[in-house]
């Protein structure tokens, strides 16, 4: 890299030495000898200027080259010479520029979230007085509705949760939490559509406390039980928790429907869903997704093994006590 810089220069030093070896050719009263030592002279000075100039400004031009973000400006060194005294003052201007950008654009989004965030919050209420007149109907006109409302519900949550999810390292926050009491919450959630279904629980939770955003752990637990749900039919969801090398596994398995094979490896693609079964048509695609995408963020994993027509067991791996605190501490 060094070279290539300074290649005009070390050419323009070769001609002008070019022209002294030239001149002293044509002209006899210059002594060969005398002609030798001064290009002697000037490679030996150049050579010993490349070198200084090359080790004074190493080490900036070695961070630079392997800068990766605009964030790592603030970490190179101090520039050592004027052209790189240049880079740099126009590098902290490009830096600075770009986290105004951020800033405004952050503060747009959280403007975003937040005008959602009320808006969503507004709905609630309506919502609550359709559930409340839902309870007063009878028969399969209430079935209907309930569900629809179930739907219009979990709908809502995603939109919610998906304008949180670019944001969601600084909306964790970790605390000992109870499972049982989460799961429970996650069930009366879709308790009409299990009555609808003829679908109960089968709950052994062997392992209770656990360190995790409940918030979070709240959605995931919602989209996983309600795809449970919504593809079994008279059988129990089984719910258990265990210890596994340090870790708590909790697995929710039901006998439903279960997935297609050629299904399976895109199940948390954004917008995917099942155009084999006519149910899927009302699927947004976008629930698992997400679910995903915030394990992921909490050094979670949820593995999922399926059989079209025998069902499905889906497997949420929490983080290790040492790999949970390097996540706390982010």
């Amino acid at each position: 890299m060094y070279l290539k810089q300074h290649l005009p220069w070390w050419l323009l030093f070769l001609l002008f030495n070019g022209m002294i070896l030239l001149l002293g050719l044509l002209d006899a009263a210059i002594p060969d000898l005398s002609v030798l030592y001064i290009v002697a002279i000037n490679s030996v000075l150049l050579v010993i200027f490349a070198a200084w100039q090359y080790a004074r400004g190493r080490r900036y031009t070695r961070e630079l080259l392997s800068l990766e973000a605009v964030e790592d400006i603030d970490t190179l060194p101090k520039p050592v010479t004027a052209e790189q005294q240049a880079i740099h003052e126009r590098l902290i201007r490009v830096k600075r520029s770009h986290d105004e950008r951020l800033d405004a654009e952050s503060g747009k989004t959280k403007e975003s979230l937040d005008g959602l965030t009320r808006w969503i919050h507004d709905m609630k209420m309506p919502m609550t007085t359709m559930n409340l007149l839902i309870d007063d109907l009878e028969g399969r006109e209430k079935a209907k509705l309930a569900n629809e409302w179930q739907r219009l519900d979990g709908m809502l949550n995603e939109m919610l949760y998906m304008k949180r999810l670019p944001n969601i390292r600084n909306d964790l926050y970790f605390e000992s939490v109870e499972i049982e009491p989460l799961v429970r919450r996650s069930i009366q959630k879709v308790r009409r559509l299990c009555m609808e279904k003829g679908v109960g629980f089968d709950i052994d939770l062997a392992v209770q406390e656990v360190e995790t955003d409940v918030k979070w752990l709240t959605f995931i637990l919602d989209q996983i039980i309600t795809n449970s749900v919504k593809y079994t039919d008279d059988d129990d969801v089984r719910i258990s928790s265990a210890m596994e090398d340090d870790r708590l596994v909790l697995t929710v398995t039901d006998h439903g429907r279960g997935i297609r094979s050629e299904d399976l490896p895109r199940i948390f693609e954004a917008g995917f869903t099942s155009t084999s079964d006519h149910e899927d048509a009302q699927a947004t695609g976008m629930g698992l997704y997400l679910a995903q995408e915030a394990a992921a963020a909490m050094n979670m994993k949820i593995e999922v093994d399926s059989e079209y027509g025998e069902g499905t067991r889906v497997v949420i791996i929490f983080p290790g006590r040492n790999t949970f605190h390097r996540v706390k501490t982010m």
